[in-house]
């Protein structure tokens, strides 16, 4: 044992239950670079575990790293195994952490957890994301070139913890042979905080949530009594409704580090510049720095990052980066059930049930492309889940059954699909034919004192959500939920808005199914300077005995701020009576549209608390507010339509 390279803060308060009997080590110095320290260790049958290992920074600074090692007769084993990395900013003696760590280390991996800078044990401020690449990079390193590795490293993780994998990897690290984002953005800006340039709120709560535990909260449990009061329930919404905030105006201001973020990330730099092009932000900027490595990349439908790990992908299988796969299934964040929300999906075909089947499937893949064993089961390239397809009744628990099936092929999309245009008409009217009108359009008000719910996937916990966290978040019929008041009227359908335009398809004589990447593309005016457009994709059960009104099912979504039609990187007002093409992306999806039923597409100006309250001003530097006339051109010669992937 006097070959394991250990440096030991301490084990005070660690606290881990049904560890057993107590073990000294001997350290060396090896790639520590520290004197030969006596550490003691805890022993769970064949779990060697060392914890608060201080990891150098190239700063400096030490980051508070576990080690779970294999071993046999509480002594770990001889041999340098592969090291599996996951760094977090949620504390790595989470029950969570503790159970995934101990799950690779006891299938023969050296198992290593990290908290993340100024979080938790680990000293240092917390920036988001920024601060990842390097400490990211540093730690895989040095994981590498301990005495218990065989110097090569694979990471995993879901949300944060799939973020910093693709921080990591933008500076190249050698020894990173492989990684398994799970439900993360390649892009900040792009993919999550200003999502089509509208600010999507569900970061800007998390951050919230990592202020109420970060260093100055757990110095005084008045600021995560104050800051927690700020980020749940109707209270957010409350605070969300009146942004922009004002630094020192709200009780961030308590967390003077998480403020700093919340203000740089969400209310200084609005347009797309270089901050967020650095390697912590604007990971898909570096995707040519990536190692040449396997990559799973992992998300559910009703996540908040569909489109980026699709996208990422992709990307990567055009840039002829091999061994990519992508694993898409029915979920919500980190949630494997496949009842989530108001909707049963079924089983049929699934392989993964539970996060223990999860974790399975990132053990094949660690030993597929970390020990090299090609009998592992890593399933096609391409694992993704169709929904639609049930029988559209209620069931005992209450949901509709939607159904689905899995699909195993050798690319995502399929390269089956044909890219087909759905044309919005006059009178509501949604079809695969060309407008023939030589002028037609709608025209519809948007008050920002008015907003549409967000409804289907919604990513900022209220309504169902509050009591059922992310298996609450998952797709509902489109009847609107109270979020703000005087906002809607709870308990209608969404469509009977008059600030809501539908559009549908008759119903359909056929099945069809549609798997891939999604389009909006509307011609478009304003008598305002700015405004949004958002477009919701719907499959629309006809009318049964358990839903009379039938039932609308969320199939993707997407929004653009109608400033940024020219790009992100500065924004254009829009000028009265000009009209404007845009061409925005919808969230890709998977589903089978049933004979009988209706394809529809909505569009209208606002999904709060999604996304911030548009004021129509063009300025989001101040909380005025102006009503606008928006107008969506469906002719002849402007005409707006989706573009869906059709399955043959």
């Amino acid at each position: 044992m006097d070959r394991r390279t250990f440096v030991q803060a301490g084990l005070a308060g660690a606290g881990m239950a049904g560890l057993g009997r107590a073990l000294d080590l001997e350290a060396s110095t090896g790639s520590a670079g520290a004197a030969d320290l006596r550490l003691s260790a805890e022993a769970e049958g064949d779990v060697v575990v060392v914890k608060d290992v201080p990891v150098p920074m190239r700063d400096g600074l030490e980051l508070m790293t576990d080690f779970y090692l294999p071993a046999e007769n509480g002594e770990p084993l001889e041999q340098r195994l592969p090291a599996v990395l996951a760094r977090t900013p949620y504390d790595k003696m989470r029950p969570i952490s503790i159970e995934h760590a101990m799950f690779f280390a006891r299938n023969g991996y050296v198992s290593v957890v990290q908290d993340c800078r100024g979080r938790f044990t680990s000293p240092g401020d917390f920036f988001p994301f920024v601060q990842e690449p390097e400490d990211g990079y540093d730690t895989v390193e040095w994981v590498a070139r301990h005495p218990s590795c065989d110097g090569q490293v694979g990471t995993y993780g879901v949300s944060y913890q799939a973020w910093v994998q693709f921080e990591t990897a933008t500076l190249n690290p050698p020894s990173l042979k492989t990684m398994i984002p799970y439900e993360g953005p390649t892009n900040a800006y792009t993919y999550s905080m200003k999502c089509g340039g509208a600010l999507g709120l569900g970061l800007l709560q998390w951050i919230l949530s990592v202020a109420s535990n970060g260093n100055e909260a757990r110095a005084n449990p008045q600021i995560t009594e104050a800051i927690n009061e700020m980020r749940t329930g109707q209270t957010f919404l409350d605070w969300a409704s009146r942004i922009p905030w004002r630094r020192g105006e709200t009780p961030l201001s308590l967390a003077p580090t998480y403020e700093e973020a919340a203000f740089q990330l969400y209310f200084e730099n609005y347009d797309y510049s270089d901050f967020w092009r650095q390697p912590g932000l604007g990971m898909d900027e570096h995707f040519e720095s990536y190692p040449d490595m396997p990559i799973l990349w992992v998300v559910g439908w009703f996540d908040w990052y569909p489109r980026t790990i699709s996208d990422g992908y992709q990307a990567m299988v055009r840039m002829g980066r091999e061994n990519q796969h992508i694993l898409i299934g029915p979920w919500t964040h980190n949630n494997f059930a496949s009842s989530i929300g108001e909707v049963n999906f079924g089983e049929q075909g699934a392989r993964i049930r539970t996060y223990p089947d999860y974790l399975n499937l990132e053990l094949r893949w660690f030993d597929r492309w970390l020990k090299g064993d090609e009998s592992a089961d890593v399933w096609a390239p391409a694992k993704y889940f169709i929904m639609g397809g049930g029988d559209g009744r209620r069931a005992e628990s209450g949901r509709i059954n939607q159904g689905g099936e899995w699909r195993y092929e050798e690319s995502w999309p399929p390269a089956s699909v044909r890219e087909t245009a759905f044309y919005l008409h006059e009178g509501g009217a949604l079809s695969a034919e060309q407008p023939a009108a030589r002028t037609s359009s709608t025209t519809y008000t948007y008050d920002p004192r008015n907003t549409v719910s967000s409804n289907g996937r919604c990513i900022v916990a209220y309504g169902p959500a509050l009591e059922f966290g992310f298996q609450g978040m998952g797709p509902r019929d489109q009847i609107e939920m109270e979020t703000l008041p005087g906002h809607g009227i709870p308990g209608m359908p969404i469509a009977s808005r008059p600030d809501v335009l539908v559009f549908q398809t008759a119903p359909l004589s056929a099945e069809l199914t549609i798997a891939g990447n999604i389009t909006a593309i509307l011609h478009v005016s304003s008598d305002a300077p700015d405004t949004d457009f958002y477009v919701k994709l719907l499959d629309v059960h006809p009318s049964s005995p358990d839903y009379p009104g039938g039932y609308a099912f969320p199939v993707s979504e997407g929004i653009l701020r109608a400033r940024y039609r020219e790009g992100f990187e500065q924004s254009r007002l829009m000028e009265e009576g000009e009209v404007y093409r845009l061409e925005f992306p919808l969230e890709p999806s998977a589903n089978l549209f049933r004979a009988g039923h209706r394809i529809r597409v909505d569009v209208y100006s606002s999904s709060f608390p999604n996304f911030d309250i548009n004021r129509n001003t063009g300025d989001p530097r101040d909380r005025k507010w102006r009503v606008a006339n928006n107008t969506v051109h469906h002719d002849a010669v402007r005409a707006s339509y989706v573009s869906l992937p059709l399955l043959p």
